[in-house]
């Protein structure tokens, strides 16, 4: 969007460049409206498209230079670019290098889905009473749980609403923020407040040899100071298959309900305390972690997040193609590198999908060729926006150029 572009009269070009190597421009080209003083105009709808490489800094200003042209003004405005935001990015790492990401963390392939495995009828009920903590051998089939890069054979499971690697005898009801000296030791909480799972509700723990996850359920648990309400919840532990022998178990939490969470920790913690997150205490968020609601997820892993990388369903024409200049004002220059020895079909169009100019037969053996701006009569086209396909055994690519004034 560009305030106030002078006095130029006509239609204003622009093209984006990037000054880092964080950012690829894919669509660099646009063209504006005129604008007087005080006055605002948009590119849209023929938007630029900028990609973050994966490793980009987060929350750091990158720059482009949006260079703009037209008949009486031309000017080059310096536009910072911010990849990501708080919303965007998993809460971490602590000083071990635990992350717990949550659905709103698009940028990460450790974003979690929702994947809900019911236990009801299914696991084995854990016989626990109030303030009690009961420790199981994990499955032989399962391994070890590797928390904090140290692999335990036992999982101990509270009624208060948090499971810890090893065995422990703790039972502590009273929530804290993390990581805490005195908190249970190897502690992840899911829902840690005071429960009471003797009024009602089960604990449930299964081993899921299809998913390869250790489970374990609260099945409507209520809160002892309000034994109306209840929770839904369950963690889920995966074996060292996933991740390897070399790394720590992948840790999800999946939320049926989210009734009351006015005095509950989530988080994790190392053995002394030294290390650990809290997403959430007592109705108190970390500042990049989503609110949480029933059917979502949270995932906590170690190591270095991992993007995505932007992907599209067009399949990728082999050889590419390159277009210079662009912009351009008399010709263009497509060049293939390495030379088609594969027929091709060439065309141009206009921005709003009209065909200007067809090259037919298709062209076979060439590793450039000439557009100059003209149609299939022969007339010049006007300045603007111009799609350039080629079609190669049914593989398709499209790069935008602009004409100039």
């Amino acid at each position: 969007m560009l305030r106030n572009a002078g006095s130029a009269v006509g239609l204003i070009s622009a093209r984006l460049l990037s000054r880092t190597q964080w950012l690829e421009i894919i669509d660099q080209a646009g063209e504006f409206n005129p604008a007087g003083p005080g006055e605002t105009t948009s590119s849209n709808p023929d938007h630029f498209r900028v990609r973050a490489e994966p490793d980009a800094p987060i929350e750091t200003p990158l720059y482009c230079d949006l260079i703009l042209s037209g008949t009486g003004y031309n000017d080059t405005i310096l536009v910072p670019i911010i990849v990501s935001d708080s919303m965007n990015l998993p809460v971490g790492p602590d000083r071990y290098g635990y992350y717990i990401y949550d659905w709103t963390d698009s940028c990460y392939q450790q974003r979690p889905e929702y994947d809900w495995f019911e236990l009801r009828g299914l696991g084995e009920r854990l016989i626990i009473g109030d303030d009690e903590t009961r420790s199981l051998e994990l499955p032989e089939r399962f391994g070890c749980w590797r928390f904090y890069g140290i692999p335990y054979r036992h999982i101990s499971i509270c009624a208060n609403g948090w499971i810890a690697a090893d065995t422990t005898s703790r039972c502590d009801f009273t929530n804290v923020e993390l990581p805490y000296r005195n908190a249970p030791p190897n502690i992840v909480a899911f829902l840690w407040d005071d429960l009471a799972p003797s009024r009602y509700g089960n604990i449930w723990h299964y081993y899921d040899t299809t998913s390869r996850r250790f489970i374990v359920e609260f099945d409507s648990i209520p809160y002892f100071g309000m034994p109306e309400k209840w929770e839904k919840v369950q963690v889920q532990i995966y074996d060292t298959s996933v991740a390897g022998p070399d790394n720590d178990n992948p840790i999800e939490v999946h939320f049926q309900t989210v009734n009351d969470f006015r005095s509950v920790t989530i988080g994790l913690q190392n053995q002394d305390g030294s290390a650990g997150l809290t997403y959430l205490f007592n109705e108190r968020y970390a500042r990049t972690a989503a609110p949480l609601a029933p059917s979502h997820s949270l995932r906590i892993q170690a190591g270095e997040p991992t993007g995505n990388k932007e992907s599209g369903n067009r399949k990728i024409l082999k050889p590419s193609f390159t277009v210079v200049p662009n912009p351009f004002k008399n010709l263009v220059r497509i060049i293939f590198e390495p030379a088609s020895n594969e027929e091709m079909k060439v065309a141009v169009y206009r921005a709003d999908g009209t065909l200007i100019k067809r090259w037919q037969p298709g062209l076979t053996g060439r590793n450039f060729f000439i557009w100059d701006g003209r149609d299939e009569s022969g007339a010049q086209v006007n300045a603007g926006i111009y799609f350039i396909n080629v079609d190669t055994d049914g593989r398709t690519d499209s790069k935008k150029v602009l004409r100039l004034p």
